[in-house]
């Protein structure tokens, strides 16, 4: 039986560096006391969902959008009420486990768009930490 290939580069690195990107985005592009980047970031990555689909082989694009923005909105909110467990670790360990557990299947659009949802939650804080010290 042939093995299948481990898709997370595809499935983790690139929605590493598209959270990094929109917060670099959205530090730069907005008065971040006025827009927070890290709401900004997660509102934003709904609809730039299907550029990242197209990156990773993901699928439809309109299933794949509705998978991340089942998981970033709500973590916009969370945001809103400032850094804690939920919008940090949480995030952070769900990632984790689907990366661990979801990497050798091929499963249908909606669910890599949660996968890349987690993925852009997760990586918004390290991409703010990157932004502070290289901007």
């Amino acid at each position: 039986m042939e093995e299948k290939p481990d898709m997370k580069f595809r499935h983790v690195g690139w929605p590493a560096a598209f959270a990094i990107g929109l917060v670099f985005a959205s530090v730069f592009a907005l008065n971040e006391n006025k827009f927070p980047p890290m709401m900004v970031a997660l509102v934003a990555s709904v609809p730039f969902a299907p550029l990242l689909a197209k990156l990773t082989n993901s699928g439809d694009f309109k299933e794949h959008a509705f998978g991340v923005g089942i998981v970033c909105l709500p973590m916009a909110g969370f945001w809103a009420f400032g850094p804690n467990y939920f919008n940090i670790a949480f995030p952070f360990l769900i990632w984790i486990w689907q990366c661990a557990s979801w990497s050798k299947r091929n499963h249908p659009p909606f669910r890599y768009g949660i996968w890349h949802g987690f993925g852009i939650a997760s990586c918004i804080l390290p991409g703010a930490m990157l932004v502070a010290a290289f901007g």
